[in-house]
């Protein structure tokens, strides 16, 4: 958290992105986080990391190249305009990864670097072992923890 500069974290309820329920909102400008508490139970411990990563990324653009990531995947997939002219919102791990640990994940390149975060830093046993499963997972993987350890040496997932 020292090394994105955050200074705020904001709690709310009921927080939209057009139209979208949403847990939360990465503010880099203002070092702030926002999270509705209200979000799903479920899903709220991950997407504190999920959002978490979108500030790492957004303050460190060089080290996440999206059209690297892109080229991770099989080439016959194609990612969404945006995060939210999509109808891929699914949060559960995917019976089949095919290089994607969740539905959301095949929105946007920075929506897929934040659900794999997000599942790593809270030590998902079912996701490690999808990933372990899945050589596209496991390249993405590996690019995210190269990508990190540039911002921080002493990074590693739980």
């Amino acid at each position: 958290l020292n090394k994105i500069k955050l200074k705020y974290i904001v709690f709310c309820e009921n927080l939209f992105i057009s139209k979208i329920n949403t847990g939360g909102i990465p503010d880099n400008k203002n070092r702030t986080l926002i999270l509705d508490i209200n979000f799903n139970k479920k899903y709220f411990e991950r997407m504190m990391h999920h959002e978490i990563f979108h500030m790492i990324q957004n303050s460190n653009k060089d080290f996440f190249n999206e059209n690297y990531w892109a080229s991770l995947n099989n080439s016959n997939f194609i990612y969404s305009e945006c995060s939210t002219c999509s109808d891929r919102l699914g949060l559960d791990i995917n019976e089949k990864t095919n290089g994607f640990l969740t539905d959301y994940s095949k929105s946007i390149p920075s929506e897929d670097m934040a659900e794999i975060f997000s599942f790593l830093m809270i030590n998902n046993k079912n996701a490690k072992n999808k990933i372990q499963n899945d050589k596209i997972l496991i390249s993405k993987m590996e690019y995210l923890t190269s990508s990190l350890k540039k911002i921080d040496e002493n990074f590693s997932f739980k």
